[in-house]
């Protein structure tokens, strides 16, 4: 099962002693009604109290998911409808959409129990009321008490699951008691949770159909019109084209045995492994040693534990790339011989970058950068950590992309992947220094043209955005 699943089971499971101890608490006071019944003669509502004990047990664990579970001193707000649903579109992956389903799901209960509870709960409109005001009133809650966000989208989507509940609890209702007109108010009341099925069903088959996949762009048009811009350079506005390369995308078995092989030949045995939507994590808990395999174009990140640390003589400005290549070698990895080397420090820390930009080997091509952090001690210098994102692509089709000036027209526009951040901390004006075209993988493992635009903002320093090329 997905890691990521696990990890949400993991902590409703958590939340379960709050939800038994609300619900003995609860039984306490039912029994105590039971008598009160009794004493008077009258008939104790049994449906009621059972729809009540568990309206207690969902308001808990929703109490513990939205509130407990998170550290306080945490406050923000978004009035962006949909973000969410944008970023699930953009990412595209299991726990991003869990994030929206999770947040319809949550509320369905509230919509079946309460027009079990109280019959005015069974037009619609109060559910809808009920629904809204109760996630108003968590959301409120979190922001108050500093433990999360205030999120229209979180509104929007525990509204809806509350309909949808109200929806489904009807349809029962109806069915048991088959009333005049009972098919018909069947479809009324299924209407909600079928049209929900419908829509994820059309973002599904929107997204299959589609020659690509999606970028992890602008969620929402940022608000940049008080920005000054001064772009230092003349972008041509020339109709262009650039080709999209496919990767060699790895399955779990594929990437199961290459990390196997990584772990031979490193001398190392990796205990746990965790699976996540598209990447595998091999993890040596004792020892410190981490290998992350981007199950997409076959990237990986290796985070090395102390006891295997390769050691190289001199400083980092004595470094002989033959020598990485030579460790890399006995890994079995293999970098293009016309790999250009630069060494980088800032912000104290130093990396050697081997560089691949778009290096012919048959009919592939490879691009990316495979980047090792450096340490030193006692005048020798550590290799920390190793990124290898160079990786190997396929020609796959030339398409139309935006002109460079098309493409700082966007940027400059708000609709860049990190405009968000410029409207966000009120930058009023940004140097445009240069506009290069790059390619960034896709949510369906092909490299895209992006534009990437190298801004320095005053008074905060330099700044890398980007702009998809795309059409």
């Amino acid at each position: 099962m997905n890691d990521f699943i696990m990890y949400v089971l993991g902590l409703l499971g958590q939340g379960l002693f709050l939800v038994v101890l609300a619900m003995l608490v609860s039984v306490v006071v039912l029994v105590g009604v039971r008598l009160a019944y009794k004493r008077r003669g009258r008939l104790f509502p049994w449906k009621k109290a059972v729809a009540a004990l568990f309206l207690v047990g969902w308001l808990s664990l929703t109490l513990y998911a939205t509130l407990f579970r998170s550290e306080s001193g945490f406050q923000q707000w978004n009035f962006h409808l949909f973000m969410a649903w944008k970023e699930a579109w953009n990412l595209f992956s299991l726990q991003a959409w869990m994030n929206v389903v999770l947040n319809i799901a949550m509320f369905i209960p509230l919509g079946v129990l309460l027009p079990i509870l109280f019959r005015i709960f069974r037009r619609w409109y109060w559910t809808l009321l009920a629904g809204f005001a109760a996630s108003f009133g968590i959301e409120m809650l979190q922001l108050v008490c500093q433990r999360g966000i205030f999120d229209v989208d979180d509104l929007f989507t525990n509204t809806l699951g509350a309909i949808t509940g109200w929806g489904l609890v009807m349809a029962v209702f109806v069915i048991v008691k088959r009333p005049g007109g009972w098919k018909k108010q069947i479809c009324g009341a299924l209407s909600v949770p079928v049209a929900l099925i419908l829509v994820f069903a059309a973002i599904a088959a929107v997204y299959y159909i589609k020659p690509y996949g999606n970028l992890n762009g602008a969620l929402y048009r940022a608000d940049l019109e008080n920005i000054e811009w001064a772009v230092e350079f003349t972008p041509e506005n020339a109709p262009a084209e650039a080709e999209v390369y496919q990767a060699n995308s790895l399955d779990k078995s594929s990437g199961e045995a290459f990390a196997r092989e990584f772990a031979q030949n490193t001398g190392i045995y990796f205990e746990d492994t965790y699976y996540y939507d598209r990447s595998i994590i091999f993890a040596d808990h004792s020892t410190g040693d981490f290998f992350n395999l981007n199950q997409q174009d076959g990237s990986w990140e290796y985070s090395i534990g102390e006891h295997n640390v390769p050691v190289l003589e001199g400083s980092v400005s004595d470094i002989d790339p033959e020598d990485i290549k030579e460790i890399l070698r006995s890994w079995n990895i293999t970098l293009p011989e016309e790999a250009q080397f630069s060494i980088e420090s800032n912000d104290g820390m130093s990396r050697g970058i081997f560089s691949a930009d778009f290096i012919p080997s048959g009919d592939e091509v490879f691009y990316g950068t495979l980047t090792c952090y450096f340490g030193e001690e006692n005048g020798k210098t550590q290799i920390t950590r190793i990124y290898n994102h160079i990786v190997p692509l396929v020609p796959y089709a030339r398409e139309d992309i935006l002109s460079p000036a098309q493409a700082l027209d966007t940027l400059c526009s708000g609709r860049s992947f990190y405009g968000h951040l410029l409207e966000f901390y009120a930058v009023d004006q940004v140097q445009v220094l240069s506009c290069e075209l790059e390619w960034i993988t896709d949510t369906k493992g092909f490299y895209q043209p992006v534009y990437v635009f190298n801004l320095e903002l005053a008074g905060q320093g330099p700044m890398t955005d980007y702009v998809a090329a795309l059409d």
